[in-house]
């Protein structure tokens, strides 16, 4: 059974955004517990959540892994810079066409779907107050920015804060008190 270098594609791109917003949770800070168990002690505290820290670990290192040999299969070299999740995502989608033709390309989709669904439970869990009644992700503010900076607009979160305090685009608070916005509303107050 071949695959479908458009499927291909999509699926390395969707997973690339995945990755960003993985990337994104990495540095978020893990929820207090709700309960106090013992006296506060001072001192340096985790700097990231271990959760996100883990999985991007975990699973950047099977992309890297399936990725490389892809390239190395269909001859494309893959310099140190572009050796990040998802700079391969990208790169995967680029050539998608060559790679789809690979014997194995079936065990590369394989594998992409797997870090898919793996990312997003961890990324969007069921229940989770980022995700609306459609699924639509509420972002950063600065997430936000750096997407759409990726497709040729120039917007700032400080632009963003702006338009929800003119009612321009809807925002709402996280657990931590960040303004959250939906990409949806951005483009289309953009157009």
């Amino acid at each position: 059974m071949s695959v479908d270098m458009y499927q291909l594609r999509h699926l390395a791109r969707s997973l690339a955004y995945l990755y960003q917003e993985l990337n994104e949770l990495k540095y978020s800070r893990p929820k207090p517990p709700e309960t106090r168990v013992m006296k506060p002690r001072p001192g340096p505290q985790s700097p990231g959540n271990w959760l996100y820290v883990a999985c991007y670990l975990d699973q950047s290192a099977k992309l890297r892994e399936v990725a490389f040999n892809a390239f190395s299969d269909i001859g494309v070299k893959v310099r140190d810079d572009e050796a990040g999740a998802v700079a391969l995502c990208c790169k995967l989608a680029f050539y998608a066409q060559a790679v789809s033709e690979l014997d194995w390309a079936n065990d590369l989709v394989d594998e992409l779907r797997d870090q898919q669904r793996i990312i997003s439970q961890r990324c969007r869990p069921v229940g989770d107050s980022k995700n609306g009644n459609d699924g639509e992700v509420w972002l950063t503010a600065r997430t936000i920015s750096y997407k759409l900076r990726r497709q040729g607009y120039q917007i700032t979160p400080e632009l963003l804060r702006k338009w929800a305090e003119r009612g321009k685009i809807t925002a709402k608070k996280d657990a931590v008190g960040q303004n959250l916005y939906r990409l949806s509303k951005v483009i289309q107050a953009l157009g």
